[in-house]
């Protein structure tokens, strides 16, 4: 039976100092197709990883080794035996080999899809930087059917940059960036003041 966790692989998350290469050379005008493309890859492989995680927490979980479904009941003691190649382990091991990496899609989890399926379709430089720029600017939405609106609760960019959450707003924030990326950054600053507004709001109605 192959119930070892370490044999369980999770690609990592992107660390800030690539990144904040990435935007400084950005900013001056420099076009580096080989970190565009390694970045671009990185959140790549990151983002099937959160959908695989994301849809394993659900019940399915897809084999390591062939990708086989293997659906559970998640006790974690179950056997998640994969009838195709006989790869085994159990759920208690695969939920601990991705607890507390920020794998889970959660409210984003459409972001994360709509980057694997557009990345494939991009060609020039450019049209990948965008793609990298929109994912690190877009938020974990949730609904409320007493809000007006969409709520986002935290920056999708923690899914896949290294750094605790403040950390990586912060990161974020203090970016170096060019004309062209700041609309990104800025509609991500109103999406998360969402937030903030809805907590404002709940607060005054408990106090009535």
């Amino acid at each position: 039976m192959s119930s070892k966790s370490e044999m369980i692989r999770w690609s990592p998350r992107v660390s800030q100092q690539k990144i904040l290469l990435l935007y400084e050379k950005d900013a001056k005008g420099i076009i580096d197709e080989e970190l565009i493309d390694d970045i671009a890859f990185s959140f790549f492989v990151r983002c099937q990883d959160i959908i695989t995680v994301t849809d394993a927490s659900l019940g399915r979980v897809k084999c390591i080794r062939c990708g086989n479904l293997i659906f559970h009941k998640g006790k974690k003691e179950e056997i998640l035996g994969c009838k195709n190649c006989l790869w085994e382990t159990n759920w208690g091991t695969y939920l601990k080999s991705y607890q507390k990496k920020q794998l889970h899609g959660g409210g984003a989890l459409d972001v994360f899809k709509n980057f694997i399926v557009k990345l494939p379709k991009a060609r020039t430089p450019e049209e990948k930087m965008i793609l990298i720029d929109q994912l690190i600017h877009e938020a974990h939405q949730w609904t409320d059917a007493k809000s007006q609106g969409p709520v986002f609760t935290r920056p999708a960019a923690v899914n896949i940059i290294k750094g605790k959450m403040k950390e990586v707003m912060l990161f974020l924030d203090q970016l170096s960036r060019s004309k062209k990326r700041k609309k990104s950054h800025d509609i991500w600053k109103k999406k998360l003041l969402t937030w903030d507004n809805y907590v404002k709001e709940h607060e005054k109605k408990e106090k009535k």
